[in-house]
């Protein structure tokens, strides 16, 4: 029992001792000013200048290897130096789709305005439709009807506000 006992105690005394060193061992790689470098290569300090140029091995295959890419890479530069643009291809700095090519120009027109078991009304034609309508109505999603006057119709388009007189032909 006691040959146990020691066994057990000299076991755990191995790991804190072996514990211990592996924290002084990391404490000391990393302090401040000291890298892994110093440690495994003395003789190199970054302070210090190198007496002689370090030898390397330069493999020829790999060299031929690397002058064949930079010439593919010239010849595939001259390539597209000399390429010609085809006309018929849209310019990439001018937008592919404008609000010229979406909107056409409307043309409204204020037809006739009366009043009907009390109700006034205004029949207006936009571009070929004819709509009759009352104060508040909307037509073609854009245009409210505001007022409606004895000789004239005030519109809203968004925040713009528009007057159109009995018979007047509008280009919006």
């Amino acid at each position: 029992m006691e040959e146990h006992i020691i066994k057990l105690i000299l076991n755990i005394m191995g790991k804190k001792i072996t514990l211990t060193i592996l924290i002084l061992t990391l404490s000391i790689l990393f302090l401040p000013g000291c890298s892994i470098g110093q440690f495994l290569f003395p003789e190199i300090q970054e302070n210090q200048e190198l007496t002689s140029i370090p030898e390397v091995e330069i493999d020829e295959r790999e060299l031929a290897i690397i002058e064949n890419i930079d010439e593919n890479m010239e010849t595939n530069y001259q390539a597209q130096k000399e390429s010609t643009v085809n006309p018929d291809v849209a310019d990439p700095f001018k937008p592919y789709y404008t609000q010229q090519a979406q909107e056409k120009e409307n043309t409204i027109r204020l037809d006739q305005i009366y009043s009907q078991d009390g109700v006034e009304y205004a029949e207006i034609k936009f571009n070929e439709f004819d709509y009759k309508l009352t104060e508040t109505d909307v037509f073609a999603e854009v245009y409210q009807i505001q007022a409606i006057n004895e000789n004239s119709v005030v519109l809203l388009k968004g925040d713009e506000i528009i007057t159109l007189i009995l018979g007047q032909l509008l280009y919006d």
